[in-house]
């Protein structure tokens, strides 16, 4: 019998994960809920980005942020950050990506979470710091508000916008027809933006994930599960493929090797 798997990721990525369960009648199937798009109003990042040079720290919350922070510096014609500015990543697949990027890393967070960067964060604030947080436009400022309270001097660039995926729709259709045996979340926003893209049919939804098996990528994720009423069966160690894989062998009881 297989069981098809959905993973809030884009086709064609985490190879090694679909490698590792193939053979085993788990199925996995990469499909995004959600895309990243430019903000509805741009001016904010542009000037927070434009005042790079007086900050000590830029604090990077996600993948996307750092695709979104290097699509911003070539709009604006800068090849790199200041060099007296220090980068603080959520965790260390962001660390992986600004390196890629070509970015020094000065500060990797303990935890892959808001928690995490603040308690990486606090004593910097608490001296004092001016930090600037990259974060999708309309999120929550929770990081922000705690690193302030700390006594930093706190700015936020809504570098991006996210929003459903054209295909979230038709997702929520499948699931909601019983496709998938496990949903494998990657950010709260995978969940989120999906149960909107749902429309009238977002209890049917609801319903369908509660009789599926919810794996989330990290703590952050998994409180929103737990929030939604949906908590999470299994949640990765770290936000990478092999963690995962570990995570969603225990959510449907497959005892597999990495």
């Amino acid at each position: 019998m297989t069981a098809r798997v959905l993973v809030t990721r884009p086709a064609g990525t985490w190879l090694q994960l679909t490698a590792r369960f193939a053979g085993t009648g788990v199925v996995l199937q990469m499909s995004e809920t959600t895309v990243q798009v430019d903000p509805i109003d741009g001016r904010p990042g542009d000037v927070a980005i434009d005042r790079l040079a007086g900050y000590d720290w830029l604090v990077v919350t996600s993948g996307r942020g750092v695709a979104a922070l290097r699509a911003r510096l070539a709009a604006r014609g800068l090849t790199d950050l200041p060099p007296d500015l220090h980068v603080a990543a959520v965790g260390p697949a962001t660390a992986a990506a600004l390196s890629a990027a070509g970015h020094r890393v000065d500060l990797v967070a303990g935890e892959a979470s808001s928690d995490g960067l603040y308690a990486a964060l606090a004593r910097h604030a608490a001296g004092g710091a001016r930090l600037l947080i990259i974060r999708p436009e309309g999120a929550p400022g929770s990081l922000a508000a705690a690193l302030r309270a700390a006594g930093g001097t706190v700015d936020e660039a809504p570098l991006y916008r996210t929003i459903a995926s054209h295909g979230a729709g038709a997702l929520a259709d499948a699931a909601i027809a019983g496709a998938f045996a496990a949903v494998v979340f990657t950010a709260p926003s995978a969940l989120d933006c999906w149960l909107d893209a749902a429309g009238a049919q977002r209890d049917d939804l609801v319903s369908a994930l509660k009789r599926a098996a919810r794996v989330a990528i990290g703590p952050t994720t998994k409180a929103r599960l737990s929030a939604a009423g949906l908590p999470a069966a299994a949640t990765a160690d770290a936000p990478n493929e092999n963690a995962v894989g570990d995570a969603l062998s225990r959510a449907l009881g497959v005892d597999l090797l990495p």
